[in-house]
């Protein structure tokens, strides 16, 4: 279901931005992007969690996490700044066993909202440079159902929502392409992840 999402979020921003006429620089206001990256914050609360579950005796089989999948939005007040935000979602599904037999299963469903700003400290005809820092918060929504001792579902669901600080600030940021869409890659530290990949059109 995320993966059609994502193809179809894709695709709108591809229709969107391929029939804008090239610009130059100075008029070029508006930029949105979508990306995937890897290991964000929400991963590594994750982990930690599991280390918890572990304490107590529950193992951890068939985890699937999805995400973080980003959309971004900039204006561009200057060649030089973009000020904007950042969402973000990812998931993470898992089952747990006591003694080989499973006893939950378990979805976290994490969703952010952060202002963000940009500097593009580098720019080139077809390619450029950039940092970019957002802080905001993460919705958290923690989903549990729980199996007896047969490895049956019962009907005890147990349901969690909470909210949490969160942040990205990637490092430095490599985009090339046209002067209107252009692929690019992050590397530095939030619920972005640690690296990230994606497309973006300026307008």
């Amino acid at each position: 279901m995320k993966s059609k999402v994502l193809l179809v979020t894709v695709a709108l921003i591809a229709l969107f931005c391929f029939p804008v006429q090239a610009h130059d620089d100075e008029d070029t206001r508006h930029e949105i992007a979508i990306s995937y990256g890897v290991e964000p914050n929400t991963f590594w609360l994750d982990m930690y969690t599991d280390v918890i579950k572990a304490e107590f005796g529950e193992t951890l089989d068939g985890e699937k996490y999805v995400g973080p999948i980003g959309l971004e939005y900039y204006y561009h007040t200057s060649p030089l700044l973009g000020v904007g935000a950042v969402a973000v979602l990812a998931t993470n599904h898992q089952n747990g066993f006591r003694n080989n037999v499973q006893s939950s299963h378990t979805t976290r469903t994490y969703f952010s909202f952060m202002p963000s700003v940009k500097l593009n400290w580098l720019r080139k005809h077809n390619w450029g440079l950039y940092s970019k820092v957002a802080a905001g918060a993460t919705y958290i929504r923690f989903a549990q159902d729980d199996y007896d001792d047969n490895g049956k579902k019962t009907n005890e669901k147990r349901t969690v929502n909470d909210l949490m600080f969160n942040f990205q600030a990637s490092l430095i940021g490599i985009e090339a392409g046209g002067q209107n869409v252009r692929g690019f890659i992050e590397l530095g530290v939030g619920e972005q992840g640690v690296a990230l990949a994606g497309v973006r059109c300026k307008f």
